[in-house]
């Protein structure tokens, strides 16, 4: 029995609001455009169209695990970040929009407005500086990292791979304590071509980079780190809590275990003036900026909204 593109989404809707599935109309367009691979116009425009039974065969089996409620982003294995496409598995956290704000802060802090400074002129560092180095603390998928990469233009590239050369240029260290996930970003990494200026390591926060002898070298130090409580994981959605990696997720009893972490370690390695920026969740910006504070080597500590008004970056600058 030949079926076409409007009785499939029928379909698809009743098949997902079986299971609660949010949106699910829109979910079934959003899946069948990927199996046809199409626009969502076209199915609006050829509603007749008859899906081939090897179409309607993929159709079926991402529908059916869409209703166990597995992520559209893991079922496709890609999702959009900042307007490009990163490779996605359950190794690693699904990127989101307001994580884009991060990234949008990191090149800020190095950029005036849409003119890239020249990389001795940088807001943050000492004038006469040659090199910008960045940090990025459980890169997961290295969509933030992969992004400075791409959005920070350097005069000159790094000499290579592991460090910089005398000319100066931009160098990314990306570390996660997932091998998986750092097999993930290097993909992404080499998908996108900036593989020379990112070094991967796997490794507990810091502990990746202390043989590399970087302390009080970094000027920036950028993190999206697990911030879920103990009394939050429980709640979570279905979508997150089944299937999204608890290591990229817990953040202990409170959810602020890697945030005292970071903040606590990070002046060993930031440069004076240096800049962290940290991905904060929904009403702990108190708390981290008590965290801050506490340290009483930072100033200018500030917490940024994202879209839709929520806290949800803060960053400060190291004062040794």
């Amino acid at each position: 029995m030949s079926t076409n593109i409007n009785e499939a989404l029928r379909w698809a809707r009743e098949y997902l609001s079986h299971f609660d599935v949010p949106e699910p109309y829109i979910e079934g367009e959003y899946l069948l455009t990927h199996v046809l691979g199409c626009q969502r116009k076209d199915l609006l425009i050829h509603p007749e169209r008859v899906l081939t039974s090897g179409e309607m065969k993929r159709f079926s089996e991402v529908i059916e695990r869409r209703g166990r409620r597995e992520p559209s982003q893991y079922i496709l294995g890609e999702v959009e970040f900042r307007g490009l496409l990163f490779k996605v598995n359950r190794e690693v956290l699904i990127p989101r929009p307001e994580t884009e704000l991060l990234v949008e802060e990191v090149v800020n802090r190095v950029c005036s407005g849409d003119t890239i400074l020249n990389l001795q002129e940088i807001k943050y560092g000492v004038p006469g500086i040659k090199d910008v180095t960045v940090l990025d603390l459980c890169t997961g998928s290295g969509c933030i990292a992969i992004c400075i990469a791409m959005e920070i233009k350097s005069p000159h590239p790094p000499l290579s791979k592991g460090g910089m050369g005398e000319r100066g240029g931009l160098r990314v260290y990306a570390v996660d304590i997932s091998g998986g996930a750092i097999a993930i970003a290097r993909k992404n990494a080499e998908r996108h071509r900036v593989e020379e200026k990112i070094t991967f390591l796997v490794g507990d926060l810091f502990n990746a980079i202390e043989p590399l002898g970087l302390e009080g070298k970094i000027d920036l130090i950028v993190s999206n780190p697990p911030y879920v409580s103990k009394e939050a994981m429980e709640r979570l959605q279905p979508e997150i809590k089944g299937y999204e990696p608890v290591l990229a997720l817990y953040g202990g009893e409170d959810g602020l275990d890697f945030y005292r972490r970071i903040i606590r370690e990070a002046p060993r390695y930031l440069k004076q003036q240096g800049g962290l920026i940290l991905e904060i969740g929904f009403n702990q910006a108190r708390h981290v900026r008590n965290l801050f504070e506490k340290e009483k080597v930072f100033s200018g500590i500030e917490v940024k909204r994202d879209l839709a008004g929520i806290e949800r970056v803060i960053k400060a600058s190291y004062l040794s």
